[in-house]
């Protein structure tokens, strides 16, 4: 999905400001449960899955106190490695993507039990209530250039897991809103939102 937008925003020469919000709670947990072939009644994988999630989260975070853009690498480069090349959620693969992201792997560690990734997890999980995400992924789209249009936000990609299906159906959505009258309001799949509250 990140990648599927950030490629319609350089075909479409759009000046983007990305910002990744960690977001887990009971619906993302049976949604990746579900994604990786488990019953969302089997506590075992659940609590397993719950456990890699919140790993996740914290890795993510800990990887911005080095860099957004590398920690964006981070994010897809780990994503690619378990969702995708369904290499297990272990040290072996983590290293790997931190190695692979241009991170420091001893910081991450260290950083990933602080005190501020715990406080930025926080602040995460405050603002996607705020904005009633319940999916992941979601995105929130805003024209910043433009304080008082609404935000679109996307939380259905289709049925299909491919990236294909999803850059498609991304690239339909966005086509449909964001060509025609940049001062328009913006529609949405989900719900329109303020930017006022969630600007920074």
């Amino acid at each position: 999905m990140e990648q599927a937008i950030i490629d319609f925003t350089r075909k479409h020469d759009i000046d983007t400001q990305y910002h990744f919000v960690t977001n887990y709670n009971m619906a993302t947990i049976n949604d990746y449960v579900q994604l990786k072939g488990f019953k969302i009644t089997d506590i075992k994988e659940r609590t397993c899955a719950s456990q890699d999630v919140i790993e996740a989260a914290k890795l993510y975070k800990a990887a911005s106190c080095q860099g957004n853009k590398k920690a964006r690498n981070f994010l897809m480069n780990l994503q690619e490695q378990v969702n995708i090349l369904n290499n297990p959620f272990d040290d072996n693969t983590i290293r790997r993507v931190i190695n692979n992201s241009g991170l420091d792997y001893k910081s991450i560690m260290t950083d990933k039990e602080s005190q501020c990734v715990s406080q930025g997890l926080k602040r995460d999980q405050q603002l996607s209530m705020e904005m009633h995400i319940q999916k992941a992924p979601t995105a929130v789209i805003f024209d910043c250039e433009d304080d008082e249009k609404p935000g679109m936000m996307i939380n259905n990609f289709g049925e299909s897991t491919s990236q294909e299906d999803i850059t498609n159906n991304i690239n339909i959505l966005l086509e449909r809103e964001l060509p025609q009258d940049v001062a328009s309001n913006v529609s949405t799949s989900g719900t329109v939102i303020s930017l006022d509250r969630f600007r920074k």
